[in-house]
């Protein structure tokens, strides 16, 4: 059984080794079968051959019969529709690679969780009423929106740039909940909880990383979906403190396979999950609809799982902070999935873009 280490070891080399089969095969999938991953099920129907299918790779945990293996360290490989090929399984995708384990999971295009205002049913510990309220003062976990739209989302955490003491804070989200994926300009302003109210303000729009999508024949690669606010008034927040989560500890940590987590969103409340892969790169996600998708590939991501039986998050948690359980230190941020799995961005990459720390 391999550990983690030479799994994150092997993941580079097979990565290359899958790149370059996927060219003889023929073209790409990601430009040229996104449309197809809409499609029903049938992946021979939907992509021109079967390595087309796969379109992400990662380290993890193997997941077998709906159960996770947390000792049983993976090469993680993800199509976009998953049946059995028979003799037409390519090599890639089964076995093992230089003795490690391969584990294919099927995970569909991904949708931005960015929500229309409506409520939902918490599923422990808190209610939705409760994530949704106006809250001062403002703190994580709880619901957040540009003035006068018509989307919330998260506030995942405060975070610093500077020194402790005098430093300016931020409010951290998504890119897609806080500027409308790249739409609002600077200096939109950001209310907690949610509608047209001016008293409602409590940050301004200060910075964005650019979500980029396909255009001229090329796809180009994403690392998170980010977004910081200033805080208009420093009594107007409260640092060290997330809704729900009596433990947060707001110094960083990096996630790693079959770690246990748990975040508090404005629509699922606080949920527990686990971490089942790593350095996952090629997910696709929408942030348009499934008639009118609009198609975004991402590198880095964390995949994560919810308990059986429940959504880890949906539509309106965009934005949460992940947390490892234990500790109640962040580890990602969440951005999009499917219902069924959980997709984030890396926490420490992010707070290295925005030059900030946790609060």
């Amino acid at each position: 059984m391999a550990s983690f280490s030479d799994a994150f070891a092997a993941l580079d080399d097979y990565r290359l080794a899958l790149m370059e089969a996927q060219q003889d095969e023929g073209p790409g999938a990601v430009a040229g079968a996104v449309a197809g991953a809409f499609a029903a099920r049938g992946a021979m129907s939907a992509f021109a051959t079967p390595l087309n299918n796969v379109h992400a790779t990662g380290v993890g945990i193997r997941i077998k019969g709906g159960k996770l293996l947390a000792n049983e360290f993976v090469l993680k490989v993800y199509v976009f529709d998953k049946q059995d090929l028979g003799k037409k399984t390519p090599k890639l995708t089964q076995g093992a690679f230089q003795g490690i384990e391969i584990d294919v999971e099927h995970l569909p295009v991904q949708q931005a969780l960015a929500k229309r205002r409506a409520s939902a049913t918490a599923q422990a510990g808190t209610t939705p009423a409760q994530h949704q309220a106006r809250r001062r003062p403002v703190i994580g976990g709880i619901q957040i929106s540009p003035l006068g739209a018509a989307f919330v989302g998260t506030l995942g955490c405060l975070v610093r740039r500077g020194p402790v003491v005098g430093g300016q804070l931020f409010a951290l989200s998504n890119n897609h909940v806080l500027a409308d994926t790249n739409a609002l300009p600077i200096g939109t302003r950001i209310v907690q909880a949610f509608g047209v109210a001016p008293n409602d303000v409590f940050a301004r729009l200060s910075q964005i990383e650019p979500i980029q999508f396909p255009a001229g024949g090329t796809t180009p690669r994403n690392r998170m979906d980010a977004a910081i606010a200033s805080i208009t008034q420093a009594n107007l927040v409260q640092t060290n403190k997330m809704f729900g989560i009596a433990n947060y500890t707001p110094t960083l940590l990096a996630a790693r396979p079959a770690m246990r987590v748990t975040k508090s969103g404005r629509t699922t409340g606080v949920t527990q999950g686990t971490v089942t892969a790593i350095r996952v790169n090629g997910v696709t996600v929408n942030y348009g609809t499934q008639q009118s998708p609009q198609i975004a590939v991402f590198d880095n991501c964390v995949q994560i799982a919810g308990q059986p039986g429940r959504s880890f998050s949906l539509p309106g948690d965009s934005g949460s902070a992940i947390l490892e359980q234990a500790s109640g230190r962040p580890v990602a941020l969440l951005f999009a999935g499917n219902g069924t799995s959980t997709t984030a961005c890396d926490l420490t990459a992010v707070c290295s873009r925005f030059n900030v720390v946790p609060a």
